[in-house]
């Protein structure tokens, strides 16, 4: 089969889309392809270096991968280069053009200012196009099915069906929370049902990714970030109890793995051997610190000492000092 001269994805989510990248190229049944990757929405999105490996037969070919991301926000003077540019492209250049506008209902977001044109026209009819509005129920099944079949692991019956319901609905977060089952599954390569335990729950606020975020240097900006964002859409004092309840139950986590009682502990061995270097690394000063953040922001909450946001920018602030590496206690 004939490899397309481009190809358009058109797609919300990075990882789906690196994904398809990697099969088209992996197809094409040539190896070593060099990808340089160019942004839609920069102040110069199509260089003069793209256009030199786009249009400019060198002596000494070698295959690259001319990624386009965001293209979508490109201006209609970019298509109009583009339309006669890729005429007589070389069979060394597999140019792609990610469309990752917001779908708006089951129609694939593209730009009128693209679909005017005849290459955009040619790739349609070709089947040089690809299009997904990110995972849902259905898609992430068969997501969920091509990474035990990539990863080489078996699962259990129905495990596929609850992972299907339990992972988030992107691509870099679900990838994610596969990885960890993935080492969970260690060397008998099989994934059981109560490794599914190990996703974290997703909705307004992940705890588990929270926690381990904090104790990783750099991190206080994303822990920041997801904070202020759980600000305007979540409701705040549910928010704020339920993490001041996890903190506590991962308090008492900690204690009982620093003071060899693993086998109290009601979790997965997976996440035992996880948790038991931080609960040694706060040691029984950093664990009480913890729960008197804890009772801290409760008792704020309860008395109306402090206003519920900041109560959690409180909490939050005094759980990165705590767990960030080498912070005084």
């Amino acid at each position: 089969m004939e490899r397309p001269k481009y190809l358009f994805l058109i797609c919300p989510d990075p990882e789906l889309l690196k994904s398809r990248i990697s099969e088209a190229l992996k197809a094409t049944g040539r190896r070593g392809w060099k990808k340089r990757v160019f942004w839609g929405d920069d102040d110069d999105p199509l260089p003069q270096a793209f256009w030199t490996d786009l249009t400019i037969k060198s002596l000494f070919p070698e295959p690259k991968a001319l990624i386009v991301r965001r293209a979508h926000t490109l201006k209609a003077e970019h298509w109009d280069k583009l339309d006669a540019a890729v005429r007589g492209v070389s069979p060394e250049i597999f140019p792609f053009f990610c469309l990752e506008g917001t779908w708006k209902g089951k129609k694939a977001p593209v730009p009128a200012t693209l679909s005017r044109r005849n290459f955009y026209k040619k790739a349609a009819q070709a089947k040089w196009t690809w299009e997904s509005a990110g995972l849902d129920q259905r898609s992430m099944s068969r997501f969920v099915a091509e990474w035990a079949a990539n990863a080489g692991l078996d699962m259990e019956p129905g495990v596929d069906r609850a992972l299907a319901e339990a992972l988030p609905k992107d691509a870099v977060a679900a990838r994610l929370e596969l990885d960890k089952l993935e080492l969970a599954a260690g060397d008998a390569h099989r994934v059981q049902r109560e490794h599914v335990e190990l996703v974290a729950p997703c909705g307004e606020m992940e705890f588990f990714d929270l926690m381990d975020a904090l104790g990783k240097r750099g991190a206080e900006a994303a822990v920041w970030k997801r904070v202020l964002e759980d600000h305007f859409k979540s409701a705040k004092d549910r928010m704020l109890f339920n993490l001041i309840g996890y903190l506590a139950s991962q308090a008492r986590m900690y204690w009982m793995l620093m003071n060899g009682e693993e086998g109290k502990v009601k979790a997965h061995p997976y996440v035992k051997k996880l948790k038991t270097p931080v609960a040694r690394r706060l040691g029984k000063a950093g664990i009480a610190r913890m729960i008197d953040l804890a009772l801290d922001a409760e008792m704020s909450i309860k008395t109306g000492a402090r206003a519920e946001e900041e109560v959690l920018d409180f909490l939050v602030a005094g759980l990165v000092d705590l767990f960030q590496p080498g912070r005084a206690r």
